[in-house]
C-alpha cells in the first residue's frame, strides 16, 4: 500500500496518478479537504489528515498497523518562502515539527521518503551541479527548514528526494504556473520570464514516475537528487511550454531576476543545478530531459 500525505496539491496528484499507472497498489492519500468523490478511482481512499494534529496523524497510523507493507510519501508542507518568511513559527511547525512526530511514530512502515528541495543547496557558482553529499547553504528560512526535516528524516534512517522547480499542466483543480502561462499567451499578452537563474527543472509528471520508481527499487541512498539533465531559466521553459502548446513563442519576454519585486521580497538563490548521476544509475536511464518521456527499466 502507498500512503501519499499532502496528495491533493500539484505534485501529489500526479504521484497519485504515477501510483495507479504503474503498480497495482491501494493508496490512501491524504488531506484536509476532501475531494468529491465522483469519478475517483476505487483503488484510492481519500483520509482527512492534519499533520500538526497529534490526534490525527495517530489516527491515520494506527489504520496502517494491520497492512502487509505501508511506502509513504510525505509531501505535506508550508511552501513558498515569502510566506514561510511572513510566518516562521508556523513554518517551522508544520515543515519540522510536524514531520518529526509523524516520522518517528511512522517507525513500523516499510518505506518512508521526504520530499525536499533544491533550495537546500543555495546558490549554484560557476553553473556548479550539486551533489546529494555536498554541504547544504540555504540562503532563506525556507531552505534551513527543509535542511532541518532532511536531517530528521535521514537520523531516523528513512529517504529524502530533493526536487528542482517543477512544471506541468495541474491536475490538482487549481491552475499551476503553466496553465497561466499557456492562458495569458493564447490572449495574446506578454508573458515575462526570468533569464538569468536556472535550474535542474522537471515535469510534475516526470518527478512523480521517478519518485515511484525509486520507491519500488528498494534503494537505500538516503538523498537522491531526482531532477533533469538540462540547466533551463523559466525563459527557456516558457519557449518550450510555447512550441509544445503552439503558442508564439514573441510572446515570452526574458526579463531580469533582480527586476521582479517577488525575486526582492525573499533572497533567493540565482541558480541552483543538481547532478543526477545517482538517480540515473539506480533506475538505469540514459537521459532526464524536460517534457521528454522518461524510459525507465
Amino acid at each position: 500500500m502507498f500512503v501519499v500525505v499532502g496528495a491533493n496539491g500539484f505534485l501529489g496528484s500526479y504521484i497519485l496518478r504515477s501510483i495507479l499507472e504503474n503498480t497495482d497498489e491501494q493508496v490512501i492519500a491524504t488531506t484536509r479537504h476532501i475531494p468529491d468523490p465522483d469519478g475517483q478511482n476505487e483503488r484510492i481512499q481519500w483520509q482527512y489528515c492534519d499533520v500538526q494534529s497529534e490526534k490525527s496523524v495517530d489516527a491515520l497510523l494506527e489504520g496502517l498497523k494491520a497492512e502487509r507493507s505501508v511506502s509513504v510519501v510525505y509531501l505535506a508542507a508550508y511552501h513558498h518562502p515569502e510566506e514561510v518568511q511572513a510566518n516562521p513559527s508556523l513554518a517551522w511547525d508544520i515543515n519540522v515539527t510536524a514531520l518529526s512526530r509523524f516520522a518517528n511514530k511512522a517507525g513500523f512502515v516499510d518505506r518512508f521518503y521526504y520530499v525536499s528541495t533544491d533550495s537546500v543547496y543555495g546558490d549554484s557558482v560557476d553553473h556548479y551541479h550539486f551533489r546529494e553529499d555536498d554541504p547544504l547553504r540555504p540562503v532563506n528560512f525556507y531552505g534551513h527548514c527543509k535542511c532541518a526535516a532532511e536531517a530528521i528524516t535521514v537520523h531516523l534512517e528513512r529517504n529524502v528526494v530533493r526536487l528542482p522547480f517543477l512544471i506541468s499542466p495541474s491536475l490538482a483543480g487549481k491552475k499551476h504556473f503553466y496553465d497561466k502561462i499557456v492562458d495569458t499567451a493564447r490572449q495574446g499578452k506578454r508573458v515575462e520570464m526570468f533569464s538569468d537563474s536556472f535550474r535542474s527543472t522537471l515535469g510534475f509528471d516526470q518527478a512523480a514516475k521517478l519518485i515511484v520508481a525509486l520507491i519500488q527499487s528498494g534503494q537505500k541512498n538516503p538523498v537522491v537528487n531526482i531532477c533533469g539533465d538540462e540547466e533551463l531559466s523559466k525563459y527557456d521553459v516558457g519557449l518550450m511550454i510555447a512550441k509544445r502548446e503552439h503558442l508564439d513563442p514573441n510572446l515570452i519576454i526574458p526579463v531580469l531576476s533582480e527586476a521582479s519585486e517577488e525575486w526582492n521580497q525573499v533572497q533567493r538563490a540565482h541558480s541552483t543545478l543538481m547532478d543526477n548521476t545517482l538517480l540515473k544509475t539506480i533506475l538505469d536511464i540514459d537521459r532526464i530531459r524536460l517534457f521528454e518521456e522518461i524510459s525507465i527499466s
